[in-house]
């Protein structure tokens, strides 16, 4: 609105100004044709030449043009700003979808002739927008949920239409939990095919796995927070963590399951009163399905070697003694580099990292002396080489599966043997031998030390 009344108030000024040159303009071609009289009364002479005449028409025409031109500008601008609000909604009119937990169907939640195992009951959750606040306002839960049973996510969708009297906006749906029991016996893509589909539905949005109910993860928080507000916050906190994964919109979960290739999804538990994101799921990529989880520790070791985070602590212990030094990572660079030799592939990836020491429980020996520093390093090099070696025995032996992405590496310098094993890659990946080098730097013991 200040914007237009600003846009306004400079084309009046604009016209006002226009009139003023307009006048001094006629003035100028009133004293061209009549010789120098402003007036119009020249003294009796012969007449002015047609050729003349001709420029003065000719000159008033395009000063015409110009002024058409000139008006024409700022009128141009006005328009579309005046038509902005034309299809605005009342937010008090709209329940704001942020959430949706998707679980299996329960005995008690089913009401129609559907198969037990083809149901699916929808967990919607939308913040309460109220115009007025009643006296008991901070008492209440900042959201609702509400719950339908049926065979698809938009066959549930429908029914809570017909519960709700204010229209659902999904423009600032934040996520979707799918529970470990959904995920094992449908493809992702078949949950997941709704909210790509539906124009409302942000890209952005992220999708976790929890091994529970995701109707209960939905339903618990603090009154003055929203459950699917609180866990999009805390997945931003990768830049602290290497305990967590890296954030998956859906468009990037969409690429991926059109590419059939395995990846993990973030895991969501309910333990201790808290919710917390905990390890990951991982997705098989020919079937689109969950076969498993890693843990914390295991997916530590799966960052260390995609960096994505400069955010990891190692713990490593004095000698003789239990006492921890803690190492704080800043700068973590990795590289993966794909070798083929007589049709056998291999793999070589080099992690680099640098940082400082962020906690020592003992001040016994001078940390910042050469001869301890490179102990130290050695220490926390070894520690990195035991979490990416378990990361590594997981995926390539337990789930078989590429969930780190060493396929486009592949693609990109090999092609034609990309193409020819592109259909059996995952069985290629458990048996290809991966090498890792590991460097570690400390640059800095803190301020606490004394030299």
């Amino acid at each position: 609105m200040f914007i237009l009344l600003t846009l306004v108030k400079h084309t009046v000024d604009f016209l006002g100004n226009l009139a003023v040159d307009w006048s001094n303009r006629r003035r100028l071609l009133q004293e061209i044709a009549f010789r120098g009289d402003p007036a119009g009364k020249a003294e009796k002479g012969p007449q002015t030449p047609r050729g003349k005449r001709r420029l003065v028409r000719k000159a008033t025409a395009e000063f015409n043009r110009a002024t058409l031109l000139k008006l024409s500008f700022p009128l141009l601008i006005l328009i579309p700003l005046l038509t902005g609000c034309w299809s605005s909604r009342d937010i008090e009119n709209l329940d704001l979808l942020i959430g949706v937990g998707v679980d299996t169907a329960q005995e008690e939640d089913i009401t129609s002739s559907y198969e037990t195992d083809s149901l699916l009951t929808v967990t919607y959750q939308m913040a309460k927008i109220n115009g007025k606040q009643s006296q008991n306002s901070k008492a209440e839960k900042p959201y609702t949920n509400v719950e339908q049973t049926g065979a698809s996510i938009i066959e549930t969708a429908r029914e809570v239409i017909l519960l709700k009297k204010n229209t659902v906006n999904g423009q600032h749906q934040r996520l979707v939990i799918i529970s470990s029991e959904v995920a094992k016996k449908q493809s992702i893509r078949e949950i997941l095919d709704f909210f790509i589909r539906e124009p409302e539905a942000r890209m952005s949005l992220l999708v976790m796995i929890t091994d529970g109910l995701a109707k209960d993860i939905l339903d618990y928080m603090e009154t003055d927070d929203i459950p699917s507000m609180h866990i999009y916050d805390i997945s931003e906190h990768l830049d602290k963590s290497n305990k967590l994964l890296e954030r998956k919109p859906l468009a990037k979960i969409n690429a991926l399951m059109e590419a059939q290739s395995s990846f993990l999804l973030q895991n969501i538990v309910h333990t201790d009163g808290e919710l917390k994101l905990s390890g990951a799921a991982v997705i098989k990529g020919s079937t689109l399905k969950l076969i498993g989880f890693l843990e914390e520790e295991e997916l530590k070791g799966i960052n260390w070697i995609t960096a994505p985070t400069n955010g990891a602590i190692v713990k490593v212990t004095e000698e003789d003694s239990d006492k921890p030094i803690i190492y704080e990572q800043e700068i973590l660079t990795s590289k993966i580099i794909p070798k083929l030799k007589d049709g056998n592939l291999s793999f070589q990836v080099k992690v680099t990292s640098k940082g400082l020491i962020i906690e020592v429980a003992s001040h016994e020996e001078d940390l910042t002396k050469e001869k301890t520093r490179k102990k130290l390093e050695e220490q926390i090099v070894e520690e990195v080489k035991k979490e990416i070696q378990t990361s590594l025995d997981r995926i390539q032996k337990d789930f078989q599966v590429d969930v780190i992405g060493f396929h486009d590496y592949v693609r990109i310098k090999y092609p034609k043997f990309w193409k020819e094993h592109k259909s059996d890659w995952d069985s290629i990946f458990s048996q290809a031998p991966i090498d890792y080098e590991v460097e570690v730097t400390i640059t800095d013991f803190g301020l606490g030390i004394q030299n």
